[in-house]
């Protein structure tokens, strides 16, 4: 494939010339070579290994459909869709469920924390870590979060959701996270888990076998559908004793795993791909079990290798222990794995193909750049997040590029998914300077792409004792860095702001500050206390309008300055405050009670295409659409707020309600002919906006 191979030369000259130039991409045939400034999230985590942000679960499936599930979900809960998922290898002060094999657990970051806090230092024994949301528990090598909990029957019972826990992949689209597993070190039996939002492996699983851990041979394939049926009965005979279809399993340590989507037996069931530490890469089907993808070797963790009763695997006495194992799956148009070969310091490329059964590997190629240095893990530049049959962040988008961690230099790649190199980047992270060799551990996106989660091991200065760290850098390609950073360092601009805002919302409007002419209150607070809370007030309820014909039924929109809002004041003679006239044409009036604004302004970081992915009909018959409406700058985007989701944006409902309710009109660029100017009335907005971004419920509150 073109660019598989490509080599860049320079001269002597030209390299040293380069060198002095500062940090930016270099114009013309060079690769842009960018340097990106750091952000410490979160240290104190040991044998700190994959990471995954959690992401948004879509409609239809089992944890959105568990009211239970569904609170974990939110804001400040251990699967919040913007905490941060990361394997460590350590229980954190829980006692080993089983004192043989590896500890480990899997924490909840929340990354946002850390921009007003500073770095979250984690504490070595969170069983009693005094409540700090920040830093949750979320599963760990302990009693509660074993097989057993749920799925005493199982062969795997006495194993737990996490042992030392390498890589993490979620099943977003209609499914829960998945952890690979090295319980036995690198060498021993490997697993991957299905966990619960409660951490403990999957209750009500589909495999009475397993449950919701496979493992080593204990869990694999035992019987195969004979066809493809429709209806529950024809599913219930449709099974018959096969073994495995394709022989394999997890004799060594799992190190990396990637969501396939549906399987190809119309089942339903979720599979997932795993790679293990001889090198092979196995498929797990949630119900039926274990089968080979591509044997061991094809792909190289180190560069000894010993002999086992099992064969020959990788020797990682020496060192050479890869951590993870990077793997991302591209589902459209056609079906492949990515997975990084740190040993030959290359990516291989599983192309896939099904059978009806399962899935099976149609040819494999491989990517080869010289600036591959130790590859250990890979990650879309653009995670599919839309499509509810594949959203995960360990499945690329349509067209998306990829990410390349190198833990020989530390630097990382973007590659196009024909192998082109596209742009590369080395770390800056405050305090230490340039991320160097054997610190990089694993990296993922975030879903909206705009930054990178990375972990990395040893200390940092400041810290010290406190090994193993989570860091955000922004996204990069050809064209230079996200602005995410940007927005980073302006937090302190950034409370300012809302700190401003909040005043603005407190403060009681006069006619002279702009109030009027029609309005329903004279400030925010009055109608959301607390404030930003929600007002039972019925005098301070908003009053829509309209007139129906009372022959056809049809309703009809009034042409009247006091509609279709009915403001219930006015200012008389421009200052004195009386009852505003309800239209005659009315005859339909709807109250409608103000809202809550607490976590408000995160509706507007849904991107328009997962709005857009639940404009489907989910087989009860009932289909909605997305409003596309233009914002204040003239652009087109999915509407979210309003009447009829017929406001673009959080600024523009702000700019919408200081109009409607204050009659701040000039907030919207339409003052009444002869009102008098109001001073910055958009830096008013910004302000509220800015404000409404940190709202959080207020504590003992319930959602």
């Amino acid at each position: 494939m073109p660019g598989f191979s490509s080599r860049r030369t320079l001269s002597t000259a030209a390299a040293i010339f380069l060198s002095l130039l500062p940090v930016s991409g270099i114009a013309g045939d060079q690769i842009p070579d960018w340097r990106l400034n750091a952000r410490i999230v979160a240290v104190g985590l040991p044998e700190v290994a994959g990471v995954r942000e959690v992401g948004r679960f879509h409609v239809g499936g089992p944890i959105p459909g568990n009211p239970e599930f569904l609170m974990a979900t939110r804001e400040g809960r251990v699967l919040d869709p913007l905490r941060v998922l990361v394997a460590v290898g350590s229980n954190f002060g829980a006692p080993p469920g089983d004192p043989a094999l590896e500890v480990g657990a899997i924490l909840s970051i929340d990354p946002r924390a850390g921009k007003s806090g500073g770095t979250i230092i984690v504490p070595q024994d969170l069983t009693s870590n005094g409540g700090d949301a920040r830093i949750q528990l979320y599963t760990a090598q302990s009693e509660r979060f074993l097989n057993r909990r749920y799925n005493a029957g199982a062969r795997t019972a006495r194993l737990a959701a996490a042992s030392g826990p390498r890589y993490i992949s979620i099943n977003n689209a209609f499914g829960r996270p998945w952890i690979a597993n090295a319980p036995n070190g690198v060498a021993g039996e490997g697993s991957v888990t299905v966990v619960d939002p409660d951490g403990a492996p999957l209750a009500n699983a589909p495999s009475r076998e397993a449950g919701g851990v496979f493992a080593g041979r204990h869990t694999d394939r035992e019987q195969t559908p004979k066809a493809q049926p429709s209806g529950w009965l024809g599913k219930l005979l449709n099974y018959q004793a096969s073994g495995q279809l394709t022989s394999g399993g997890m004799q060594t340590g799992a190190l990396g795993t990637a969501f396939l989507g549906p399987s190809p037996d119309g089942s339903g069931f979720a599979v997932f791909a795993a790679v293990t530490a001889d090198g092979g890469v196995v498929q797990i089907h949630v119900q039926d079990g274990v089968d080979r993808l591509a044997g061991p070797g094809t792909v190289s963790t180190g560069q000894g290798t010993v002999s086992t009763g099992q064969g020959t695997v990788t020797d990682h006495s020496n060192g050479n222990d890869p951590g993870v194992i990077g793997i991302a799956f591209k589902w459209n148009p056609d079906r492949a794995l990515y997975i990084a070969d740190p040993g030959r310091d290359r990516l291989v490329l599983l192309e896939l193909e099904d059978d009806r059964r399962h899935f099976t590997v149609a040819s494999t190629r491989t990517i080869s750049l010289p600036e591959f240095d130790r590859p250990v893990d890979v990650a879309a530049a653009i995670p599919e997040i839309a499509n509810p049959q594949f959203s995960s962040h360990t499945t690329l988008a349509g067209g998306s590029d990829l990410f390349v961690a190198n833990r020989g230099d530390g630097s990382l790649l973007r590659l196009s998914q024909d192998g082109r190199l596209l742009a590369r980047a080395t770390i800056d992270v405050p305090g230490l300077g340039p991320l160097g060799p054997d610190r990089l551990r694993a990296i993922a996106t975030s879903a909206d792409a705009q930054r990178i989660w990375i972990t990395i091991s040893g200390d940092l200065p400041g810290f010290s004792g406190r090994a193993g760290a989570l860091i955000e850098i922004p996204t990069f390609g050809e064209h230079g860095a996200s602005a995410t950073m940007q927005e980073t360092q302006g937090t302190q601009a950034d409370a300012t702001l809302a700190e401003r805002g909040k005043q603005v919302f407190q403060t009681d409007f006069t006619p002279q500050t702009g109030l009027g002419p029609l309005f329903n209150a004279t400030s925010c607070v009055a109608c959301h206390p607390g404030p930003g809370g929600a007002s039972i007030d019925e005098s301070l309820f908003a009053r829509r309008i309209a007139h129906m014909d009372p022959g056809s039924g049809r309703t009809v929109p009034i042409d009247h300055p006091n509609s279709p809002v009915a403001r219930r004041h006015a200012l008389r003679d421009g200052m004195g405050i009386v009852s505003a006239a309800m239209p005659s044409q009315a005859n339909v009036i709807s109250l409608r009670m103000p809202l809550a604004l607490y976590g408000i302004a995160r509706i507007d970081e849904i991107p328009d295409s997962v709005i857009e992915a639940q404009a489907v009909s989910k087989g009860d018959g009932i289909k909605g659409r997305a409003h596309h409406v233009v914002d204040a700058q003239g652009a087109s985007r999915v509407g979210r707020y309003g009447w009829k989701a017929d406001i673009a944006n959080l600024e523009d409902m702000v700019a919408n309600a200081f109009a409607n309710e204050l009659g701040v009109t000039s907030a919207t660029g339409s003052r009444e002919a002869g009102a008098e100017p109001i001073e910055d009335d958009s830096a008013q907005i910004k302000a509220v906006a800015s404000y409404l971004r940190t709202l959080r419920l207020p504590d003992g509150a319930k959602p």
